[in-house]
Order: structure tokens, then C-alpha cells, then sequence
């Protein structure tokens, strides 16, 4: 039996980030659901996450990208039907963890490009460039840009027992991310069962979605 794949974005992007990654996996005959999250903060975010997680049925792989990680967290956790989650260079954090320590300890070279416009947080498209793009072509680039969105303030920590604590994961490192620097992110893979390095910029999914659909698909038919 092929589980469903549940794909869950990260900050200021959307449900498009994933669309080579559910093309390659949709070729694959590998069912897919991309969450558009409502950036309404993250008990928002987590709940619609949460109704697709429930609507994809037994051994659903759960991936969270980013600030997605955070999201699926919370959103699989209680669920019966998770068979894993993946956590894309994402937030993977524990009830005890200080996320402000370790984002000191390991400083993200998007912060300075970051702006409150309205009362919501935007990224200068220079910055997003060089913090989520870094091996991606033009075109592609182009193309994000023109559909980032606005968030309100990010919550990096759940009120309640992290999901990963009872459901195997694997943590994926991107070694050459400059959103989420790759320290950080081995500090948050101790969490996880299994893990990789992948030497890609913080967006896989576009600039090289063949790794991703390698992984999701053999976890989708484990």
C-alpha cells in the first residue's frame, strides 16, 4: 500500500512551493495533499494542517518545511494515522528547548531583511533571495518571489507534546541554507530518528525536488 503525503510550507510561502515535488510524486502514483496554511497564527496553521494530516488516511507521511515543522508538531500530535514526519531544514523543537538561545547561538542571515508592514512580517526580496534561493535558477526565483506573503509574529514552540515523540521522523539537514544555518538545525536533529544531509539551499523542493521525491516515495511505500 502507497500512504499519502501530506506537504506542510513554510513561512511567507504557500502550498505552490511543493509543486515539483508533488508533480515527481504524483508520476510515482504517490498520493499527495499540499496544505495551504492561513498564517492566522500557529494554532491556525496547525488546525488546517491537522484536517489534512486526518483526511490522509492510515501510515500518512507528514512533512513539515521550515516554520512547517513547528506546525506539524502540534498538528500530528494525538493523531493515530501518522506513520512519519519529516522535518525539511525545519523548526524541530522540544518542550524544554529555548529556540531564542540557540537562534542566538547560531544567528540567521535573514533576520536583518525582515520588516513589520501593517502589523505582519515581510522579507526584503533581496534577502529572500540569498536566505531561501541560494541554488536556484532565475526563473524560479522569479517566480517565488512574485508569490510570497505576509505573516504575523512566528511562534517556534507549541503548547503541547511535540508529535515527533511518538511518531518516527527524519530530519533532513541543508547543508548550504542560509534561513536556518545547518548548526542550528543538527542541534534540532538530535530529536529525530533518523537523519541526512543534503547539500541544498533552504528550498530542495524547487531546486532539487528529485531528492525529495526519492525520500518521500520510499517512505511512502515503506
Amino acid at each position: 500500500m502507497t500512504h499519502t503525503v501530506v506537504l506542510v510550507h513554510g513561512a511567507w510561502h504557500g502550498a505552490w512551493c511543493w509543486d515539483k515535488v508533488v508533480a515527481g510524486l504524483s508520476a510515482r502514483r504517490v498520493p499527495t495533499i499540499a496544505v495551504e496554511l492561513p498564517f492566522d497564527g500557529l494554532d491556525a496553521d496547525a488546525a488546517e494542517a491537522r484536517k489534512a494530516i486526518a483526511r490522509a488516511g492510515a501510515g500518512a507521511v507528514v512533512v513539515g518545511h521550515s516554520y512547517g515543522g513547528v506546525v506539524i508538531s502540534q498538528a500530528a500530535s494525538g493523531l493515530g494515522n501518522v506513520g512519519h514526519l519529516v522535518y525539511l531544514c525545519a523548526f524541530m523543537t522540544g518542550e524544554d528547548d529555548d529556540v531564542g538561545a540557540m537562534m542566538a547561538k547560531y544567528p540567521s542571515p535573514l533576520v536583518p531583511h525582515m520588516r513589520v508592514v501593517d502589523g505582519r512580517t515581510v522579507v526584503d526580496p533581496a534577502g529572500a533571495v540569498d536566505a531561501f534561493y541560494g541554488d536556484c535558477s532565475k526563473a524560479d526565483i522569479d517566480a517565488a518571489l512574485a508569490r510570497l506573503r505576509s505573516i504575523p509574529g512566528v511562534t517556534l514552540a507549541g503548547d503541547q507534546r511535540p508529535a515527533w515523540h511518538a511518531v518516527p521522523s527524519t530530519y533532513v539537514v541543508c547543508t548550504e541554507d542560509r534561513a536556518i544555518p545547518p548548526g542550528a538545525q543538527h542541534e534540532m536533529a538530535r530529536h529525530a530518528t533518523h537523519v541526512l544531509e543534503w547539500p541544498t539551499s533552504h528550498s530542495p523542493f524547487v531546486s532539487q525536488p528529485h531528492r525529495v521525491v526519492d525520500l518521500l516515495d520510499r517512505l511512502a511505500n515503506a
